[in-house]
């Protein structure tokens, strides 16, 4: 709690995560509700799409697209501590490289909790105005996968910053291989191969809604259709907490050698 507390009067008075923050949780369900004004094909009715239990696999989707920007701001938290000294300054106050590192995952942990937290109360809020809240929980635990996925999106992020140390370049240089995993997903590239690496096994734990629907419309479109290999949800999700625990790893051991 001492850690978490340090890690809060950072950012109590720090406009810039309050306004990253309060935008987040503004297009969310701006996207969501944005979303269901468009007719795609296969895509679900306005009625069916905030009716439980699909609303859960929809709105964590969603969100998933605007943890890109909370990743933004990780790094922009993570190159603060450095480039100000903070960590310095914690370390000459009496805490260890260990109690900064740990205090800086903690948060990174409760702000994931609080997202998923809130994009949970999104999705039940939105469902059992326009839906019969019986299947309230079902597919539910999609909000946890979800949480998991913010936890890797912020330790990535974390990972980067301390690598790189610079806001900036850290900032573009993250958002630069986020956007070149979409291309690496493609069957051009790398195809079926790509989702073992790491931001794209993260990023794939909300996976697309109806993308089921699409493989079979081309398996019946083309008779030498081979559906390529992909990972159970169970295997994504424990290799996203090795991911996790490896950039967390490489960030304690980066922070604990470089001169501060």
């Amino acid at each position: 709690m001492r850690l978490l507390q340090i890690e809060y009067l950072k950012v109590k008075n720090y406009s810039t995560f309050w306004w990253i923050m309060g935008i987040y949780a503004a297009l969310v369900p701006l996207t969501f509700m944005g979303l269901s004004q468009i007719d795609f094909p296969f895509f679900p009715s306005k009625g069916e799409l905030f009716s439980f239990p699909t609303i859960w696999n929809y709105i964590t989707w969603i969100a998933s697209w605007w943890n890109l920007l909370l990743g933004v701001l990780i790094v922009i938290l993570v190159c603060n501590d450095i480039n100000y000294k903070t960590q310095r300054q914690s370390i000459i106050d009496g805490l260890s490289r260990r109690d900064v590192i740990l205090g800086k995952f903690y948060f990174l942990v409760v702000l994931a909790f609080v997202v998923a937290a809130y994009t949970f109360v999104l999705g039940a809020l939105i469902g059992i105005i326009y839906s019969n809240p019986s299947s309230f929980l079902k597919n539910a635990d999609y909000v946890l996968i979800y949480f998991v996925q913010t936890v890797g999106y912020f330790a990535f992020a974390f990972f980067f910053a301390v690598i790189v140390r610079k806001s900036a370049l850290s900032i573009i240089l993250f958002i630069a291989i986020l956007m070149v995993d979409i291309f690496l997903y493609g069957d051009w590239i790398m195809g079926e191969h790509a989702q073992f690496f790491p931001t794209i096994t993260i990023s794939e734990l909300t996976p697309f809604p109806f993308f089921s629907q699409l493989m079979n419309m081309e398996s019946g479109q083309d008779p030498n259709f081979v559906e390529p290999y992909n990972m159970s949800q169970t295997v994504r999700t424990l290799l996203s907490l090795v991911y996790i625990s490896v950039f967390v790893l490489i960030g304690y051991v980066t922070i604990k050698k470089r001169d501060l």
